[in-house]
């Protein structure tokens, strides 16, 4: 062969890779995004009638928070059998999705996988923490392509698991330049996210953007206060998480000078702060940085000996150096798991001491769970561990009200075991439980103009709306800087009027300030 026929016939090879790897190319380009179409659920042994009710969600903001519904199971499944429940999405890709299972299952699933089309998706695996009995069924098990091992969880509710598909399978977040706060004058606003060939919508009313919503061309002039919202969307991923941007122009709120660092330790119910507290704080004028360390469905001292898991600022010895100083620092004893007293008071005091070691003027808070829309659970049936429940005490019976104040009853059992030995400032609570209950009865009794459902609150039996988030965000928010947000805080993108939001902001004042353990109230 000549040298001229040999370097022909080189050069058409190359030219046929290259055609079949730009048509492979092509296809790539073209195959859709990782939008969940099914998801298979085989049950655990003998625990296919535990499941009927098990529902299928999806998130784009976190594993823990801000899910919708997307598929429900009717009927109880057929044991040792897979059943496939199809989901309708709506068009919507989902970074998070999980399966819930109902009440009274203690999760009871063998195995779970998630599909788009024929294409089994693949993610990082999360879920509530724990088994039961310490069995070692962990949630692990029904995400390990085995169905002869399951998972059992801790707690008979709130149990589930699921795959985070990765931050490859949504929009980077809109980043917004000047930072958020409060501004001398009008400010021209800038957004970006690096995400190339993303769209980004935004309103400036606090509404969540959608097809109306306008494109963002170029930097926004903002002359007067305003929440600034944005949203990146691109084809064939999931949207971006949204940005809630408060601006404030001109001078600040009165009584709203102040600057607030905060760390917030504990599971999804910390998370319901996550993404509203510092917009709310920052919209009444003041400057807030949120730092949180959660895992879901993590009692204290599984999060204290676990550093480097969960979500956030995880290596939390670490970040008590880099964010110090810290005004506050907060944990969340979790009924889910029962704790003892004295166990929870340990580890509470041990975050609160690391945090110390770098901001010797920390405020350390016991930021208080509320229970389940049923009003049941351990605390509130006063059923603690080691019978440690005070005299007194006696079980709610369903009683929404009486199961806030049991649960409150436990956190000021803490607080006290705490203070004893404790050397900082003296313990507080934010009163969240008895919060919750005064609002549900302001609704139910017509007190909040347009609102009488308090189940608007909750997402489910435990975790909250944007409503009931917003409104938690306001009572931790009046606990530290000890002033009435009435008036000062937005409604932002919570659903909720501005009438609607000076009744919630009045009661979560009314409340802090009259709750001894608050720190307010002389």
């Amino acid at each position: 062969m000549t040298r001229d026929r040999v370097s022909l016939v080189a050069l058409l090879v190359l030219l046929f890779a290259l055609f079949f790897d730009v048509r492979a190319w092509t296809a790539a380009a073209e195959v859709p995004g990782p939008a969940v179409t099914k998801v298979r659920v085989f049950p655990a042994p003998g625990r296919a009638e535990l499941l009927k009710g098990t529902r299928v969600t999806g998130s784009v903001t976190s594993a823990t928070n801000d899910f919708a519904e997307l598929a429900k199971l009717a009927d109880a499944p057929a044991d040792d059998a897979w059943v496939d429940l199809p989901v309708d999405a709506k068009g919507e890709v989902y970074r998070f999705i999980k399966v819930e299972t109902p009440p009274n299952s203690f999760g009871s699933v063998a195995e779970v996988e998630f599909y788009a089309g024929d294409r089994k998706l693949a993610g990082a695996g999360f879920g509530t923490q724990g088994s039961r009995d310490d069995n070692g069924n962990t949630f692990d098990k029904a995400l390990d392509g085995d169905t002869r091992t399951f998972f059992e969880g801790k707690a008979h509710d709130n149990q589930y698991l699921g795959i985070d598909l990765g931050e490859a399978a949504q929009v980077k977040p809109v980043a917004v330049t000047p930072a958020a706060g409060a501004h001398a004058a009008a400010v021209a606003v800038e957004l970006r996210t690096d995400t190339p060939g993303a769209e980004i919508r935004y309103t400036l009313d606090g509404r969540e953007p959608d097809g109306e919503a306008r494109v963002y061309a170029g930097p926004i002039t903002i002359e007067e206060s305003a929440v600034l919202v944005a949203v990146a969307r691109k084809p064939g991923l999931a949207r971006s998480v949204t940005l809630v941007a408060p601006f404030r122009i001109g001078a600040a709120a009165k009584g709203g000078a102040g600057s607030y660092a905060t760390f917030h330790v504990g599971n999804s119910l910390t998370d319901t702060l996550d993404g509203w507290l510092k917009p709310v704080m920052e919209s009444a004028g003041y400057t807030h940085a949120f730092y949180r360390f959660t895992i879901p469905g993590a009692p204290t001292d599984w999060l204290w000996a676990h550093p480097g898991q969960g979500f956030g600022e995880s290596r939390y010895r670490e970040a008590f150096l880099i964010r110090a100083p810290l005004t506050d620092v907060f944990t969340q004893p979790f009924e889910g798991h029962n704790r003892s007293v004295a166990n929870e008071a340990e580890h509470s005091a041990n975050f609160f001491a690391a945090a110390r070691e770098h901001s010797p003027n920390v405020r350390p808070w016991l930021y208080s769970q509320w229970p389940v829309k049923s009003g049941t659970g351990a605390w509130a049936d006063a059923t603690w561990a080691q019978g440690e429940a005070p005299a007194g005490v006696k079980p709610a019976g369903g009683d929404y009200s009486a199961a806030c104040e049991n649960h409150l009853r436990y956190f000021e059992a803490v607080r006290e075991r705490i203070n004893k030995t404790w050397e900082g400032k003296p313990v507080l609570i934010v009163p969240t439980a008895r919060a919750m209950a005064e609002a549900k009865r302001a609704v139910e009794g017509g007190k909040v103009p347009g609102l009488s459902d308090f189940d608007d609150f909750y997402s489910d039996d435990l975790h909250l709306s944007p409503k009931g988030r917003w409104f938690v965000a306001n009572v931790v928010t009046a606990s530290l800087t000890r002033e009435s947000p009435e008036g000062k805080t937005s409604a932002l993108n919570s659903g909720l009027t501005e009438a609607q939001a000076r009744v919630l902001q009045r009661i979560a004042w009314e409340v802090v300030s009259n709750y001894e353990h608050a720190g307010v109230k002389k």
